[in-house]
């Protein structure tokens, strides 16, 4: 399996909902909550987003906020879960990790998903914080330096 990591393209952005929607749904949170969030996510200017295409589909994508005081946010990760655990997600944050570098930030951080603190600690990111999420829950700060 051959993957490619590349700017997402305008049309993607009912495939990006969709990935984001199956990733959410997977680890069990209440299926109106995560609806009502995808339907709200906006596909702005000012954000890059990148996709990970495995065999010729999207299987997930991740975008950036430009650095601000040397650190970029990394705003989403998203792989489908057919995609899961073949190291999608891995590929992805290290090329949006890279572009990060590129444009200047010595930093990128997040509030991640609970769930995912786990891949991003073997990434080597760690907690250094913690905010409290749209639904109300605490959800950790991380932070990798570049």
């Amino acid at each position: 399996m051959g993957v490619l990591i590349r700017q997402a393209r305008g049309a993607e952005q009912e495939r990006l909902r969709e990935i984001a929607l199956a990733a959410k749904s997977n680890w069990g949170y209440d299926p109106d909550l995560v609806r009502a969030w995808v339907d709200g996510l906006l596909f702005e200017g000012g954000t890059e987003r990148w996709v990970a295409e495995a065999d010729g589909e999207a299987a997930g994508w991740a975008s950036l906020l430009p650095p601000a005081d040397g650190t970029c946010v990394l705003e989403d990760l998203w792989v489908a879960p057919t995609w899961m655990h073949r190291g999608i997600g891995r590929q992805l944050f290290r090329a949006v990790a890279e572009r990060a570098r590129r444009l200047g930030a010595d930093k990128l951080c997040w509030s991640a998903d609970p769930n995912a603190v786990g891949f991003y600690e073997q990434l080597g990111a760690h907690i250094v914080g913690e905010t409290i999420g749209e639904w109300g829950r605490p959800l950790p700060t991380m932070e990798i330096a570049l």
